[in-house]
């Protein structure tokens, strides 16, 4: 590196360097200033409409503070959406906690996205490396799940639910995910597809002349390797089985989620239907409420995970 002929001048001239660089970066700096906004508007209205009170809806100059704020719509929203479970004397721990819409859905969403983080990764791994017969016609099919949509296969569903005697219960969706199946099954296994098909095949031949059976190889050396393959399955069936509506609300009749809870969240006769938009926004702050704390802290491997992954190719 040459040095300067004033040392005494270094400083003033490191200084207006960086000063340039960044000038340089200022409308880069305001550009994703301006998209981060854009994209954060829609949360930041409703944490503002979450807590302001009838006057401040109908109030223009209160569009984003609260003048009068106010926890009426959000006790409102947790009352009407069954949030907290409720226990009687007359029935067990387990019946008072199934009438908690948030508990029935974490035990619909977490159990099915953990299962499914594992049997998807088994099945992706033997159409990414092992030969056996009809794998490509079994391929086909499970493509052909993908495309078929669930409204054509509740029917079927439903009589094997109610043989099985799972009805009103997260089963509908722990059983499917122990196979492999369930919510977006078919996409999972073609994520971990995608990813093993990546990783090098001398990591499995060193491993079979060690002696390993492929069973070993599959859980002490591929699986261990597809952390960011398991990241991205594991949030994206959580976040599409925490969204589920239309089979939840088919497969549960006397239990209910946060989500079709809040497609039924209503105000009594007589309120002003701002009040009623106002609890319905406190309703969905609620009911994303969990997605975005859980996003909020594994985001950075998320995003690492997606770019291993190979869906943004």
């Amino acid at each position: 590196m040459r040095k300067l002929p004033f040392p005494q001048l270094a400083g003033p001239f490191t200084f207006m360097r960086r000063r340039l660089g960044f000038m340089r970066r200022l409308p880069l700096y305001i550009l994703l200033t301006a998209f981060a906004l854009l994209y954060l508007e829609p949360v930041l209205y409703m944490l503002s409409m979450a807590f302001k009170s009838t006057t401040d809806i109908t109030n223009a100059t209160a569009k984003w503070i609260p003048q009068s704020p106010t926890l009426s719509n959000l006790s409102y929203a947790i009352d009407t959406m069954d949030v907290m479970p409720t226990f009687l004397e007359t029935e067990n721990w387990w019946e008072g906690m199934m009438r908690s819409n948030l508990f029935v859905s974490i035990l619909t969403t977490f159990p099915a996205a953990l299962i499914q983080m594992f049997t998807c990764a088994v099945a992706g791994y033997a159409f990414a490396r092992l030969k056996f017969p009809l794998k490509r016609t079994l391929f086909v099919c499970l493509m052909v799940s993908y495309i078929i949509p669930p409204q054509t296969v509740f029917i079927p569903l439903i009589w094997v639910f109610r043989a099985l005697g799972v009805i009103n219960s997260p089963l509908c969706f722990i059983l499917p995910a122990l196979f492999g199946c369930g919510l977006k099954g078919s996409l999972f296994v073609i994520i971990y597809m995608q990813f093993f098909k990546k990783l090098p095949e001398q990591l499995e031949e060193a491993a079979y002349i060690d002696g390993a059976s492929t069973y070993k190889v599959f859980f002490q050396v591929m699986y261990p390797l597809a952390k960011p393959a398991r990241i991205t399955v594991f949030l994206f069936s959580m976040v599409w089985h925490w969204n589920e509506t239309y089979l939840t609300g088919l497969f549960y009749s006397k239990i209910g989620t946060l989500g079709t809870a809040l497609t039924a969240i209503n105000v009594p006769n007589g309120v002003y239907s701002v009040a009623l938009m106002a609890v319905k926004i406190a309703g969905a702050l609620i009911f994303v409420g969990p997605l975005l704390i859980i996003y909020l802290l594994t985001q950075r491997h998320f995003t690492e995970s997606i770019e291993r992954t190979g869906i943004v190719e």
